[in-house]
């Protein structure tokens, strides 16, 4: 398995704007902690832009895998409890809370991580009406719309500070493809429990010649710029979000 791990164009969409998101910001030597980073391939971009790295999985798998691409400078934890509280500067969950029955429990304990003022940057699958054999066969338990979202965030004392609706248009069809596809397995994946699922969704990918070409930087550059114009218009299928710990 620990061969399959590609990134995927809704992942390379998505870490592109991370990357815009944090040259913004003034992350040097400041300390960070991606929960649930899958293949760990954002642990590694977070250390060559000056963060200082933690990770935590709540996936075996995905430890393991991260352990063979991670350097001596990035700190990856086993067990969730060995995490600090009130010790970041900046926590990163990316399509972590859709995974999370008790999703406002989950961002409340992500908020006991950082210290005050600190900052989460997390994405979510939007919009409900999206919902497809996919969702099911990664073990979600939801997609989010725009308020829900700000609302829990506010519940769980975040204060807001924007949001971004990314992916548009090119990820819309690959969703229509990721649906299709997932269908001849739904129901073996709906017997098998979501944490399970979950547990794989970030580090198994298909090392498919297709999969490969419409992954390359080549064929993503026009779909970079062209999101940038839709962020703010909700017609993606994914939201990206920066908020502040209140308190």
């Amino acid at each position: 398995m620990f061969d399959e791990w590609i990134p995927m164009p809704r992942y390379k969409l998505r870490k592109h704007l991370i990357r815009k998101i944090l040259q913004t910001e003034s992350i040097e030597n400041r300390t960070c902690l991606e929960i649930g980073y899958g293949a760990g391939d954002m642990l590694l971009m977070y250390a060559k832009m000056g963060l200082k790295v933690d990770g935590y999985d709540f996936s075996p798998i995905a430890y393991q895998y991260a352990k063979t691409r991670i350097t001596k400078n990035i700190r990856l934890f086993e067990h969730e409890d060995d995490i600090q509280e009130n010790f970041y500067d900046y926590l990163f969950a990316f399509e972590v809370i859709e995974h999370i029955q008790e999703d406002e429990k989950a961002l409340q304990r992500f908020g006991n991580y950082l210290k005050v003022n600190g900052r989460i940057i997390l994405s979510v699958p939007s919009h409900m009406s999206k919902w497809g054999n996919n969702d099911i066969c990664t073990g979600h338990y939801r997609r989010y719309e725009k308020n829900e979202l700000k609302k829990k965030l506010y519940a769980t004392n975040f204060n807001f500070i924007y949001l971004w609706n990314y992916g548009f248009p090119v990820c819309l069809a690959l969703d229509m493809m990721l649906h299709r596809s997932c269908k001849k397995n739904l129901e073996v994946n709906r017997k098998t429990q979501r944490e399970e699922l979950s547990k794989v969704s970030g580090v198994k990918r298909k090392k498919t010649i297709f999969n490969q070409l419409v992954s390359s930087d080549v064929v993503l550059f026009p779909f970079y710029v062209l999101q940038s114009f839709f962020l703010n218009r909700d017609l993606g299928s994914g939201y990206l979000v920066l908020a502040e710990k209140s308190k």
